[in-house]
C-alpha cells in the first residue's frame, strides 16, 4: 500500500493494540532510486511512525527479494493483511484505505 494509504490507516487505528503495522520496501527494480534512505525520507515526509524495513533484491541478477517470494507479492504498492490467528486475509496489489479499515475491523470482530 502506498504511503498516503498507510498514513490514513495508522492514524485511524492509532491506539488500537489489536492492530499493528509494519512496512517492507521491496526492491526488484529501480535499485538506484528505491534505497533505504529514500524509504526513510518518505517515512518522515508522510509522518508514518511504524517499523519499516528495506528488502532489496539483487541488482546484478534482478533477483526478487525473499519477502516477495514468501508473501507472493507482485509489485508496489502491495498489501498483506494478517488476521489475529496468523492467517493471511488479504494479499493483493493496492488496497483503498476504507476497504482496509473495513476488513481489519471485520477481522478484529471475529
Amino acid at each position: 500500500m502506498g504511503f498516503p494509504t498507510l498514513k490514513k490507516l495508522t492514524k485511524f487505528f492509532h491506539g488500537d493494540d489489536q492492530v499493528q503495522f509494519i512496512a517492507v520496501q521491496t526492491v526488484f527494480e529501480g535499485y538506484r532510486v528505491n534505497t533505504s534512505d529514500k524509504l526513510r525520507h518518505n517515512q518522515l515526509r508522510y509522518d508514518v511512525r511504524i517499523p519499516m524495513a528495506h528488502a532489496a533484491g539483487d541488482p546484478e541478477t534482478r533477483g526478487i527479494p525473499e519477502v516477495m517470494r514468501t508473501y507472493r507479492s507482485g509489485g508496489t504498492p502491495w498489501a498483506v493483511i494478517i488476521d489475529p490467528s496468523g492467517v493471511v486475509a488479504y494479499n493483493g496489489f493496492h488496497i483503498e484505505a476504507d476497504q482496509a479499515v473495513s476488513l481489519i475491523q471485520q477481522l478484529n470482530a471475529q
